[in-house]
């Protein structure tokens, strides 16, 4: 019986920490976009700032382009 209201509060632990690494993944790109489409900052500016990869920050670009539909 232990191990079924453990497996249920870990079950519990991993769904917030998804949550919260969701939210935090969609304010980055937010933020990302703000920065590039500000023309303030360059993807090498951002890639050194947040270790974020250039992938992951072309990535971020082409979604907003296809959220737009282009």
């Amino acid at each position: 019986m232990a191990e079924a209201g453990n497996r249920e509060a870990l079950r519990e632990q991993l769904r917030s920490w998804g949550e919260i690494q969701r939210t935090q993944a969609a304010n980055r790109d937010r933020l990302v976009l703000a920065c590039l489409e500000s023309g303030l900052f360059t993807k090498e500016e951002i890639h050194a700032l947040t270790g974020l990869g250039r992938t992951t920050i072309d990535r971020i670009e082409k979604s907003k382009a296809r959220a737009a539909g282009h």
